[in-house]
């Protein structure tokens, strides 16, 4: 193995590696799409068999169609557990469920094993199993079967590397975020898992976003958390080059408050934005973003999500007053000098957050209002 390696324009040094090949992201990027209001999910169901949750899933999206991802089925199926399972020092505590790093073990050779399989573009170790994502498996079966003939595009989901830096060192206590040997790990593996992904699933659609769920967005600036907003930018930055050099969509999901114009900036390139539209704050905040305008003029997409998740909000809810709100916002966007027409064209409809902490019952109107109104708006 060399210190770098020309043909795939990877420098390797001291553990750090960073893919920098844009130019060939640029290249086999797709083209923005138009989803015209098309809907999609944002990964968690109440459901513990796969079955039932991608039946869920195809009944219901037909545009856009997404693999559900079942906490409820265990420990290993935890949104951080899910995408944890390659990284180097991984200290799993199944029995109190907790998961962090043990820097005690020999971690200059498990960062070096972990490495190797970086340099050597190994983008299948990286991938999902059983084990950590059942509705994958199920996902990609349906697919075979020829499920989502029709569909606009193909979406899977990653945890993104913020909320992954969040978990600690059992040897110090100190976050991952704060040990950039550890955060770098985080970062490459989100980067080779959503490569995966892609390729996984753009053997059946050419279309694929692949979005990296960041609800941990809110506690920059919170105070109560020191973050470096330069060091997330490059960690997202990262990603989303991967996931373009594969040819892939990128997206990411916050169900809380954000720096909206940091998302927004043309230099990071996210391709979709998804936001809490339920939520008159952020959605204040969200449709008076200084980039707004300019990201949605440069063919980017806004991923609404019109469909509320909590408890208490879905089980009052009806289709009319969701129908009525989607329209309420777009209204409040078109103010700002872009038509209503253009807005939905390039706008995607989701529920606000999962809906892996409700009943069965309530998940599945969260998913029959959703595909009501995608099929109103289309």
């Amino acid at each position: 193995m060399t210190a770098a390696d020309p043909e795939k324009n990877i420098i390797y040094k001291n553990f750090s590696w960073r893919f920098i090949d844009s130019d060939k992201a640029e290249k086999v990027k797709p083209m923005n799409i138009h989803p015209g209001g098309a809907a999609t999910i944002i990964g968690s169901f109440p459901h513990t068999e796969a079955v039932d949750a991608c039946r869920l899933v195809f009944d219901t999206l037909t545009q856009i169609p997404a693999w559900p991802q079942l906490p409820r089925r265990g420990f290993y199926e935890d949104m951080n557990v899910q995408f944890s399972r390659s990284l180097p020092c991984l200290h799993l505590d199944e029995e109190n469920r907790k998961l962090g790093f043990d820097t005690s073990r020999d971690i200059a050779g498990e960062l070096e094993r972990f490495y190797t399989k970086v340099i050597e573009d190994d983008v299948d170790y990286f991938g999902l199993d059983e084990k950590h994502a059942a509705g994958f498996g199920c996902f990609i079966d349906a697919l075979k079967e020829g499920k989502a003939a029709g569909a606009l595009a193909l979406k899977g989901e990653t945890t993104g590397p913020l909320t992954l830096g969040l978990m600690t060192d059992v040897t110090d206590g100190k976050y991952a975020l704060y040990k950039p040997d550890l955060f770098d790990a985080i970062v490459k593996s989100c980067t080779m898992n959503a490569r995966w992904q892609v390729r996984k699933l753009k053997e059946f659609l050419g279309t694929v976003i692949i979005s990296f769920d960041e609800p941990s967005l809110s506690i920059i600036g919170s105070g109560f958390y020191s973050v470096d907003k330069n060091q997330i930018a490059g960690s997202f930055k990262e990603i989303i080059q991967g996931i373009h050099a594969e040819g892939g969509l990128a997206a990411t999901h916050c169900c809380g408050n954000a720096d909206w114009d940091e998302l927004l900036d043309p230099g990071l390139d996210l391709d979709i934005i998804n936001f809490d539209a339920t939520d008159d704050i952020i959605a204040d905040k969200f449709l008076n973003a200084r980039n707004l305008p300019g990201y949605l003029k440069n063919g980017k997409c806004i991923a609404w999500g019109v469909v509320p998740t909590l408890k208490e909000k879905i089980e009052k809810a009806t289709a009319g007053d969701v129908e009525a709100n989607f329209y309420a916002v777009v209204k409040k966007l078109a103010r700002r000098g872009i038509s209503e027409s253009d807005i939905i064209n390039q706008s995607i409809i989701t529920p606000s957050c999962g809906t892996g902490t409700l009943t069965v019952p309530l998940a599945d109107k969260v998913m029959d209002i959703l595909g009501g109104l995608a099929r109103k708006l289309a």
